[in-house]
């Protein structure tokens, strides 16, 4: 089998102390990552190529995600099979072979189509990977497999997010209570939520056509009524209004600024736009100066042409001329 000419291996890494990868020298060294990245089709002879690391990659670090999402992940294990399904889908994997510019350290055969199997070379990272030790390898699951971009895999909602659990929370600590929602139906059909406290009394209601905005609505509401009186305390505390005050007058003196540079910059042109019409301005003078004087010049010069043949007609006939006339009569 033929294969690729090849750069030399060192031309691959001239950027390789950019901070673009630390990450990655931070698992690889450079023969390693040569090493990894290089597919079996590289080879003439078999044994040889990444084959053994995409294999780790497919299926060993995918259990070590897997075991990660047993541990700490809330769900049943058809919901945990479908998120580990989306952690691991090619349109990811090829997202991250962009990221870390693994197209310059990749090596392969010649028939080797790249742009369909760039997650292989992922896969091999993975491989790699999950033969580290436990604390950089749960730092990497961390950083790019279980991170922000994967956060609306998991369904469960943060307690500071959730307004029931909030106004929950206020009855607790108030006078040890609980508060929970109960939903009816009227007889016109409509949704009625009840916030209900822990001892049957109802602390407010919301009607709507929505069950889903009817519980909302009446959970605001009991979230409102339990923070009236911390409201009112707080919003007489002088210390609060100090703070207040002094946010609004950082808002307004941010907002004053802004102003003033929009008016400045907004002046600038004015005076560039004005300067521009003077400039114009002094050039259509001069023009016109010019065209004046050049017509002037033409007046004068035809007013003289003028006098000259006014003159040369006025003169008296000669008798030479005058017989020459009479002569070509006859």
């Amino acid at each position: 089998m033929s294969v690729i000419q090849q750069p030399n291996p060192k031309d691959k890494f001239k950027r390789w102390e950019d901070p673009l990868f630390n990450d990655l020298r931070k698992i690889f060294s450079r023969y390693q990552l040569r090493e990894v990245m290089t597919h079996s089709s590289f080879y003439e002879e078999e044994g040889k190529g990444n084959s053994r690391y995409v294999f780790a990659g497919q299926y060993v670090f995918r259990g070590q995600v897997a075991e990660v999402l047993y541990r700490y992940a809330v769900g049943e294990g058809t919901r945990l099979q479908q998120i580990l399904g989306n952690l691991f889908r090619q349109e990811r994997l090829e997202r991250l072979f962009g990221e870390w510019q693994l197209r310059q350290f990749v090596r392969f055969g010649e028939n080797f189509k790249l742009e369909t199997h760039r997650h292989i070379f992922v896969y091999a990272l993975f491989g790699y990977v999950s033969t580290l030790d436990d604390d950089l390898r749960q730092w990497f699951i961390t950083k790019y497999i279980i991170n922000d971009d994967a956060r609306h895999l998991f369904r469960h909602r943060q307690r500071n997010v959730n307004l029931l659990a909030q106004a929950d929370e206020m009855v607790r600590r108030t006078d040890g209570r609980r508060l929970a929602l109960e939903m009816e139906q009227t007889e016109e059909g409509l949704h009625r939520a009840k916030a209900v406290l822990s001892d049957g009394s109802v602390l407010c209601e919301a009607e709507s056509k929505s069950w889903r905005y009817a519980r909302t609505k009446a959970t605001k509401m009991a979230l409102n009524m339990l923070a009236t009186p911390s409201r009112k305390m707080m919003l007489s505390n002088p210390a609060y209004q100090a703070r207040v005050r002094a946010r609004l007058e950082e808002v307004k003196a941010k907002r004053k600024a802004e102003i003033e540079a929009r008016d400045a910059a907004k002046e600038e042109l004015r005076l560039q736009k004005k300067e521009a019409r003077k400039v114009l301005a002094r050039i259509r003078d001069a023009k016109r100066r010019e065209s004046q004087a050049a017509a002037k010049i033409r007046k004068a010069e035809n007013a003289r042409r003028a006098a000259i043949k006014a003159a040369k007609e006025a003169r008296p006939m000669s008798a030479n001329k005058r017989r020459f006339l009479e002569d070509k009569k006859k």
